[in-house]
């Protein structure tokens, strides 16, 4: 696939006014955070539906439970894997990647999302598997890589071919927030025109740049808001990859990482803890002694404390993975499957007796 030039970081903001985002580390003024989506109608996450949520006693936004709530109809999530690169692994920004990730990318347990299959067998394999499950509907994904790292031609073609399929009602594309130039966001804002349901699923993983610079990211904060705002303007909707846990990260800093999120009115949420995997440079750190992951009750008690902070209206998709097979995972020795931890997680907000968006300003009563 063709590779784009780095975008030049005064053209690629000149947009958007992300000045006045302070991204110090101790200083972030989150009410000068802004989105424009309240003007969009019908690309927004029903808040009533959240609520009926919280009023059957659920803590947590779950996004599974709004999905049933607000569908008339059984969705899932195809996850496919189109061949992209990742434009800070290829040379297009760096070769090293970043500090976490392994040099051969990352490991996929889902049988048909691999490249060995066409798009098509991809898709079709998959539909059909879930549609004897009683699925209806399908979202595709396209999920390993920078799935914008690419040309606008050849991205459509794609998206096109996805959507050609009469029960896909939509799309998922996980990349970075600087790879979201104008004119492929054009593309899929004509989609969010024809009717369907775009996101984004976007790595930002900390709003805190030290820590950015750290992981070898190569990309901004202002990038990151600068994506939020672009997507939600045009009715696209934004799931943010949070990691906990990330080296030299305080507790504070994480919190503002939810509470600028929250400011922001991002969609969803996906966090993580961080796993050291083989062949990566964490794991050089981790058996150098200069970093260790969170055991199980940290962890559970941390995502706790960010969903105090976080607006009542993020839906959560997932708080933990388990894609990370065990014969290449160094560290945490728990077990990471996201049902279990959900779990777990909802326990300790209950024996709380509290709930997501707690100690969010804009809580509900």
């Amino acid at each position: 696939m063709t590779k784009l030039k780095p975008l030049n970081p005064d053209k690629r903001d000149a947009k958007i006014n992300i000045n006045k985002v302070n991204t110090a580390t101790n200083n972030i003024n989150c009410n000068k955070t802004h989105s424009p989506n309240r003007n969009i109608a019908n690309n927004v996450i029903d808040k009533h539906v959240i609520d009926k949520i919280y009023l059957d006693g659920f803590p947590i936004a779950q996004y599974g439970l709004y999905m049933k709530k607000a569908k008339p109809y059984r969705t899932f999530k195809i996850p496919v894997d189109a061949g992209f690169s990742c434009p800070n692994k290829d040379g297009t920004i760096d070769t090293k990647g970043c500090i976490f990730c392994p040099k051969m990318g990352r490991p996929i347990s889902v049988k048909y999302c691999n490249v060995k299959y066409s798009l098509k067998e991809q898709i079709e394999k998959q539909i059909e598997k879930q549609k004897g499950k009683g699925i209806e509907k399908f979202y595709i994904y396209f999920y390993p890589g920078t799935n914008t790292h690419g040309t606008p031609e050849k991205l459509k073609e794609l998206w096109d071919f996805a959507l050609s399929y009469p029960d896909v009602i939509g799309l998922s594309i996980g990349t970075r927030p600087d790879c979201l130039e104008d004119e492929k966001l054009d593309i899929l804002e004509d989609y969010v025109k024809e009717g369907y349901e775009i996101w984004i699923d976007l790595g930002i993983q900390t709003m805190h740049q030290r820590t950015l610079n750290f992981l070898n990211r190569k990309h901004k904060v202002s990038d990151t808001v600068r994506a939020i705002l672009n997507c939600k303007k045009r009715g696209i909707f934004v799931c943010g990859h949070i990691i906990l846990g990330l080296p030299n990260e305080t507790w504070d800093d994480m919190m503002k990482t939810a509470q600028i999120l929250s400011k922001l009115e991002i969609d969803a949420l996906k966090i993580y803890p961080l796993v050291v995997i083989q062949n990566t440079e964490l794991e050089n750190l981790y058996w150098k002694g200069e970093y260790k992951t969170l055991d199980e009750k940290q962890y559970i008690k941390l995502v706790c404390d960010f969903l105090e902070h976080l607006s009542p209206y993020v839906l959560i998709q997932r708080v933990s993975k388990d894609k990370t097979p065990d014969e290449i995972k160094i560290s945490p020795e728990w077990r990471l499957h996201r049902l279990r931890i959900l779990n777990e997680i909802s326990n300790e907000l209950k024996r709380r007796n509290t709930k997501q968006g707690i100690y969010h300003k804009d809580k509900i009563n």
